[in-house]
């Protein structure tokens, strides 16, 4: 067993503890569809169909179908519940989160053109608010690991480096301030010395029944401000441009404990210890879209719309923590110092086709095909390095492009609306590994319209599966602790528009 022997002179190799990886930027680059209650009562299809302040997330030539001016504002609701399986053991974990998923203002200008003649018809102007992504969501795990321990994932971390490389300064001990993860495990010993060079965890390989629990709380969210323009052509052919800025907000909490087998009872051991981590992402970037819609005939449009990448410059702020006590009644209480990191993630382009059939004034049937390449996603470190690589590589193998699509419609009778729709997001990975992220959604809402106002509720059910592993391992030959996670939320919208 290593001895405690601090000295000042000693060098900590530092490693960053949140390392952004694909996951991060899956997560900033998946995007749900709608703002609006009447958008997302049916699923976002609104790239052909226009006359909604939503169309500018989408295809904001359909904001040329505006006659008049608009004021409209939103508010939501969104309850998620995440059932997870974790070695043999199930948990179901709420979360619920009031929001405001759209503002929005259009102005609507007539030109002069005789209603028969040739040319521009009308102009828009809008500008609004777009929620575009909720983090909101709690994982929670538990189960008896018979093979491996997080105390295996601190020792591969130490292993190659020499123990003065991993044991800690004077000034951390005594500040209570740590720059390494894995030198906080070492000094809670939580690992061992096995060889030159090489640790291994501090657990009975005869007694390896360690009780494990954790908890994941994700929140916060994104946000669209656009800004757009958008014409129409003799009431044939509607062109508009959006230029938008993306806001991000992510916040994640992790906890994770172990409990020793109650039969290693050696003075030595581990008796229990709780991990904990804590990330806060903030940044943003623009992006453009352009788009058409065309009316093809009296009871059909087509449109097409692309959205540019875009390059989100984020800013991450971290700090951990271990408290940790062995068998013979030592206890340590372990803090890190606060961490910044700031980087760079380029998110894939966007190609939408759709199509609208409008079937008289008894409502109208719409639909939305989008291709995006998850495959183009880039991590950039701001400082030059190339310390973002590894990630990049693992997207280029592990992504592919994805064709997501989103069918609705809508009933009318008099001044009420029934609407419906259903979208798929196919899964952003390659089709050979697994459908993880492949999410269904069913929407429903109704609506109420007035000449001067309108009032609509909107419904969305989503069913989503991935998976969370609270540590990975490079010894690919043990089992990985992995945690299997079917996630549902239900979202309500209201929506009360003005006209003017």
């Amino acid at each position: 067993m290593k001895k405690l022997i601090i000295t000042s002179s000693m060098v900590i190799l530092c490693l960053p503890l949140f390392a952004q990886n694909d996951m991060d930027a899956i997560r900033y680059t998946n995007k749900k569809f709608g703002s609006t209650a009447k958008s997302m009562s049916i699923a976002g299809a609104v790239g052909a169909l226009g006359a909604d302040i939503s169309s500018a997330s989408v295809n904001p030539a359909g904001l040329a179908q505006f006659k008049k001016g608009e004021f409209s504002f939103s508010l939501g609701l969104l309850n998620a519940k995440n059932t997870t399986t974790y070695l043999g053991n199930t948990i179901s974990d709420h979360a619920f989160k009031m929001n405001i998923p759209n503002v929005g203002l259009v102005f609507a200008n007539k030109t002069a053109s005789k209603k028969n003649e040739r040319g521009w018809k009308n102009y828009t102007v809008a500008i609004n608010m777009a929620r575009i992504a909720d983090f909101n969501r709690i994982v929670n795990f538990s189960g008896v690991n018979n093979h491996t321990s997080l105390m295996d994932y601190f020792a591969e971390r130490a292993n190659g480096l020499s123990i003065s490389q991993i044991r800690a300064t004077n000034a951390e001990i005594d500040d209570n301030e740590f720059s390494s993860k894995t030198t906080m495990a070492w000094e809670a010993y939580l690992f061992d010395s096995v060889g030159n060079k090489q640790y291994a965890a501090n657990a009975s390989p005869i007694f390896h029944a360690i009780n494990q629990k954790g908890v994941l709380q994700q929140s916060g969210g994104m946000n669209e401000y656009n800004f757009s323009m958008a014409g129409n052509y003799s009431d044939v052919v509607y062109l508009g441009a959006t230029l938008c800025y993306t806001s991000l907000n992510f916040d994640e909490a992790r906890t994770h404990n172990e409990t020793n087998d109650p039969l290693n009872v050696s003075k030595s051991a581990m008796a229990d210890f709780t991990y904990s981590e804590n990330l806060k992402t903030t940044g943003g970037g623009f992006s453009g879209r352009l788009g058409i819609v065309v009316k093809a005939h009296e009871y059909l449009r087509l449109g097409a719309a692309i959205q540019t990448p875009q390059v989100l410059n984020l800013d991450d702020a971290y700090d951990f923590g271990l408290a940790a006590s062995l068998r013979n009644g030592l206890a340590y209480d372990f803090k890190s110092k606060q961490g910044q990191y700031a980087y760079r993630l380029q998110t894939p382009a966007r190609y939408t086709l759709s199509a609208t059939g409008i079937v008289g004034k008894q409502g109208f049937i719409s639909a939305d095909i989008e291709n995006v390449d998850y495959s183009a996603m880039r991590l950039r470190s701001t400082d030059g390095s190339n310390a973002m690589e590894i990630a990049n590589d693992e997207i280029r193998g592990k992504y592919s492009d994805a064709i997501n699509f989103r069918v609705g419609g809508e009933w009318v009778k008099d001044e009420f609306r029934l609407r419906g729709g259903y979208a798929n997001y196919a899964s952003p990975f390659i089709k050979s590994q697994n459908s993880n992220l492949h999410s269904k959604y069913i929407t429903g809402g109704l609506g109420i319209k007035d000449k001067a106002w309108a009032l609509d509720l909107g419904f969305v059910h989503c069913l989503t599966n991935d998976v969370f592993q609270p540590y990975v391992l490079n010894d690919n030959t043990r089992p990985q602790a992995i945690a299997n996670n079917a996630f549902t939320s239900n979202s309500m919208v209201i929506t009360f528009t003005s006209r003017f």
